[in-house]
């Protein structure tokens, strides 16, 4: 097979250890896991850089099935710890997708809190608590969708329905800002003060910026947000936003972008014509499968490192 017929598989990972968020609500690969993992891609694919996916000549796949691009979401410091020095000792490439608003106000993304309540408490009892916040803070259309129940179908094969309802209205379904003070508000009651988690949780301008001086570096957005349930100008203020602070802190100015969430209530062909708009060349979502040659460089498939072996439910074979 020549470079030009040869498939391109994406890998994400996130949690590697869940040192800071230990728990149900956590499912982390694992340092061994990740290991094995790489090492079973390298016997039969060829490791691609940014750098190279961006050429139009892609280098030659030699005894390699197919082309493959790590990737790494949210900027967790453990990605730093436990992938990048062993990337680093077999000269593997990868990308990194930070999001940036903890370097500006160093909270916890609303996803992170939900994964670190839903450790901490059944997925009935903290949508109670969630209930009560809300009616305590005259919340009211936070409050009837919660006590109805009603929400977006969102994609989530993997959990239990209470959990699956839990996530898709507070990921998708109730109005932005509502759901980020509820979650807010429940880490705080839980947990105190989120600032210390943060710190702990997300990766520092330092690792950041060796990131960058390695070519290293993607965004995935400002703060996290399900992009196609935002105005135009709030998805293009997220995107253009963390371009900035990744440029000013990492010291270079993303070309790719992994779309928070990455389905098709988070990513439309109107997010996709934004994020070229804002100068960026790559887009990955999360649509499970293998890309072809040709494949639309703003929509690039990615599978789950757990659809893989030694994965939980691999769904593709190495």
């Amino acid at each position: 097979m020549n470079a030009g017929e040869a498939e391109l598989l994406v890998v994400t990972y996130h949690y590697l250890s869940a040192g800071t968020f230990p728990g149900k609500g956590v499912h982390a690969f694992g340092p061994e896991r990740f290991r094995e993992q790489v090492e079973r891609l390298a016997g039969s694919s060829r490791f691609l850089s940014l750098e190279e996916l961006e050429d139009n000549r892609r280098p030659p796949l030699g005894s390699a099935r197919r082309y493959v691009l790590l990737t790494f979401d949210d900027g967790l410091a453990e990605q730093f710890e436990v992938a990048w020095p062993l990337l680093k000792v077999l000269g593997i490439p990868a990308v990194f997708f930070p999001c940036t608003s903890f370097l500006r106000q160093g909270n916890l993304l609303h996803v992170h809190r939900l994964h670190a309540l839903r450790g901490a408490m059944a997925d009935p009892d903290l949508t109670a608590l969630f209930l009560e916040l809300a009616e305590n803070r005259g919340f009211e259309e936070s409050a009837r969708a919660i006590r109805s129940g009603e929400c977006l179908a969102a994609p989530y094969p993997y959990d239990a329905p209470p959990g699956r309802a839990l996530k898709s209205l507070f990921n998708y379904s109730l109005p932005l800002e509502e759901r980020e003070a509820l979650s807010a508000l429940a880490f705080e009651k839980v947990f105190g003060e989120e600032a210390p988690w943060a710190r702990r949780l997300y990766m520092t301008p330092s690792m950041l910026r060796e990131l960058g001086r390695n070519g290293c570096i993607g965004t995935h957005t400002h703060a996290h947000r399900p992009l196609a349930r935002l105005p135009v100008e709030r998805i293009r203020q997220e995107i253009l936003e963390s371009l900035d602070i990744l440029e000013e802190t990492a010291g270079i100015r993303p070309l790719a972008l992994s779309y928070p969430y990455g389905n098709a209530l988070a990513v439309s062909p109107e997010v996709v014509e934004i994020a070229a708009e804002c100068g960026l060349s790559w887009g990955f979502t999360t649509e499970r499968k293998t890309n072809p040659p040709k494949a639309d460089r703003l929509r690039l498939a990615r599978l789950d490192a757990e659809d893989l072996p030694p994965g939980k439910r691999p769904i593709f074979s190495l």
